[in-house]
């Protein structure tokens, strides 16, 4: 059976296993609703849509129509679509146009988390504050367009920043083994649940690269959430191992994971029921 943790202070419950949209953009609008209907019927609430491709956004409709069920389903401002390919924007007026255009094509009439999309460093962080997309958020969830204003995040600092801020409901960065032993991630997860900021733990798998058991793989920054690296990955690192990891840091939610199929979908909902052998991570420590 799914589990739950409350996010923050937001009043959601969202369960521990979410669904992002990373490798669903490349599928089938039929594929999309499958994997979709399954995650729902197992209990996933929460679903990242970083990417708004009108062909996966009717598979989520379709799904969630289906099924009957309301969803967390995350809006990423800033993240759009032009002539049918992604562009990042810092245009207030061209991302509150972009979400009231996947809000109608979902069928809603708000979004019950509105993510600030991708804020990898100080400077960044910096910019939207000073174009306008913090406030542009605040508003839309004074209004009742959203529900919790969230942030994607690359840097501890700027979690620190952001979860101090008291604007900012619910932070998502990156919390995988590859950044285990930064003290600034440490910090800042402490931070966020010192103050009832909910995080949720993107890459929980560093894109995939800690599931190449027994060989030796470089980490970009972006995956690790830390530094480049090169590592020898443990012939014992198992997604389950690696997502129980993720789920037992501090201030943490929900572990967002990329799927192609409903077979990777079950694998990882099969975290629930897994042995405390099969989800004993400390050897992957050293």
């Amino acid at each position: 059976m799914m589990q739950y943790r409350q996010l923050g202070n937001t009043g959601f419950k969202v369960s521990v296993l979410g669904v992002g949209s990373e490798y669903l953009k490349r599928l089938s609008t039929e594929q999309v609703k499958q994997i979709v209907s399954c995650a729902l019927m197992e209990g996933v609430n929460y679903f990242d849509l970083v990417w708004s491709f009108p062909a996966m956004l009717e598979g989520f409709k379709q799904a969630l129509d289906e099924h009957h069920k309301e969803a967390c389903l995350v809006f990423h401002l800033g993240s759009c679509i032009q002539n049918g390919r992604y562009q990042r924007s810092r245009d207030p007026q061209e991302c509150e146009k972009q979400l009231r255009k996947c809000l109608s094509q979902l069928g809603m009439d708000h979004a019950p988390i509105l993510n600030i999309h991708y804020v990898p460093n100080l400077k960044v962080w910096q910019e939207i504050n000073k174009k306008g997309i913090l406030g542009l958020a605040t508003r839309l969830k004074d209004e009742g367009t959203a529900k919790v204003i969230s942030a994607s995040i690359h840097d501890p600092e700027v979690v620190e920043l952001a979860a101090a801020t008291g604007a900012i409901d619910a932070i998502m960065c990156q919390v995988n083994l590859a950044n285990h032993k930064n003290p600034k991630r440490n910090e800042a997860l402490l931070r966020c649940k010192e103050r009832g900021v909910g995080v949720v733990a993107m890459k929980p798998f560093a894109g995939g690269t800690l599931l190449q058991r027994g060989r030796e793989v470089k980490i970009p920054a972006y995956k690790s959430g830390w530094k480049s690296m090169t590592v020898k990955v443990s012939e014992s690192s198992t997604p389950l191992r690696l997502l129980n990891y993720v789920l037992n840091q501090p201030a943490v939610c929900t572990a967002l994971t990329g799927v192609m199929s409903v077979e990777e979908l079950r694998e990882n909902i099969s975290f629930l029921t897994a042995s405390p052998e099969a989800l004993d991570y400390k050897m992957l420590l050293e």
